[in-house]
């Protein structure tokens, strides 16, 4: 059995393993779309001879994390024959996985998980939760009668310029926003395969744009897809222009975070919520990652031991100094309640925030002083990402 990336003359095979092992089979545009990913993912296959027996694709995205950009490899159609299984292929492919996202500087690392304990034992960690709504029309936000400026368009029906606008306007925030991806044509021209009824409706004041979202109408209901705004001002007036379409539909359903006040300031904000946990993230290179870190205030120099048995070159011990350079330092001490020492899955989860110090510590149970976490907590931002990308 080799791990190999997989040769273009092997795609059809590519294809004819994922509409197996998932449960859809893609035709049509989601067949072109996939077959996009194949060519300009580092596709992986597992062969037996010359038969792929399984598969993994690192997409090649990004992610903002706490106002940083980073390279992300996003893992996703893994997948292998039922005959094949519990032969540790998918070890080797997760494996190979991490040392090609690291040979082509991808730091991190986001997948959507079949099974939480199962990428978790390869370093991945949950580190966002969705909330999920359906608000019924009788509880449809009433923000007060507004005349505001609303543009529309679908892909269906494009305008040229607006969607340029839209394009601009969610990169620019993507780059601010703690957890945010920027989409380039490709990720657009996805989103457009995959969804292809999708509407827009994009917010001006005084002429510029300062929020939209991405919708579809379906059995009258109103999925929102996007909802990206620049302020409250902005978020009100998306609000309003959705319940103006209570006359035809009976329910808004969507995604937001669970950490963020949802429905707050609406009249009526008793509806169906359901948090959900179904991304996780990984930290690839540790060192790489520490360098580009947007660190807080360092009042001390900051000490962590990192544990990876997947990945050899991120168990080292660091130091951080006061202007937040990072080194590699080697040292024998067994005095653990001066030094973090975290599992690379609790050692991500705590950078992008998901996790406290604290909090990484006692699930890590590694007693340490106090007054370390203190320090630890202050060098980091505190902000909660939010990542709504699927793939």
């Amino acid at each position: 059995m080799n791990i190999n990336i997989v040769s273009p003359n092997d795609y059809w095979q590519i294809h004819q393993l994922r509409d197996y092992c998932f449960p859809n089979k893609y035709t049509k545009a989601r067949r072109d779309d996939f077959h996009y990913w194949i060519e300009h993912s580092t596709t992986l296959g597992a062969y037996d001879d010359k038969k792929v027996v399984g598969q993994l694709l690192i997409l090649p995205l990004n992610m903002t994390v706490h106002g940083v950009q980073y390279k992300m490899g996003g893992i996703g159609f893994v997948a292998i024959y039922p005959e094949y299984r519990q032969q540790g292929i998918v070890k080797r492919l997760m494996t190979e996985a991490l040392q090609k996202m690291r040979n082509n500087g991808q730091t991190i690392s986001v997948l959507a998980p079949y099974s939480v304990s199962f990428y978790r034992y390869f370093g991945w960690e949950l580190f966002f939760e969705k909330l999920h709504y359906t608000i019924p029309q009788t509880n449809f936000p009433d923000l007060g009668k507004q005349l505001d400026v609303v543009k529309r368009m679908s892909f269906e029906w494009l305008d040229p310029d607006l969607f340029q606008g839209i394009k601009e306007f969610h990169n620019a925030m993507a780059i601010v926003q703690h957890g945010g991806m920027v989409r380039d044509d490709a990720w657009w021209k996805r989103i457009e395969r995959r969804s292809p009824d999708s509407h827009f409706a994009a917010y001006f004041l005084d002429g510029h744009l300062e929020g939209y979202i991405r919708y579809a109408i379906r059995q009258e209901t109103f999925e929102v897809q996007d909802f990206i705004v620049a302020n409250h001002l902005a978020e009100q007036a998306i609000w309003r222009y959705i319940s103006s379409h209570a006359a035809s539909v009976s329910n808004i359903t969507g995604v937001t975070s669970n950490h963020y006040p949802f429905g707050f300031y609406f009249k009526e904000p008793q509806f169906k919520k359901e948090v959900v946990q179904d991304v996780m993230i990984r930290v690839v290179d540790v060192y790489a990652f520490m360098q580009q870190y947007p660190w807080g205030e360092i009042n001390d120099i900051l000490t962590i031991r990192i544990e990876d048995s997947f990945c050899h070159w991120n168990e080292h011990v660091y130091q951080i100094n006061k202007n937040g350079h990072v080194s590699i330092i080697e040292t024998n001490s067994t005095d653990t309640m001066h030094m973090l020492t975290l599992p690379i899955n609790l050692f991500s989860a705590m950078m992008v925030g998901y996790l406290s110090v604290k909090e990484a510590v006692i699930y890590a149970n590694q007693p340490i002083e106090k007054k370390i976490i203190d320090h630890w907590q202050r060098a980091l931002p505190s902000e909660k990402p939010a990542f709504y990308e699927y793939f």
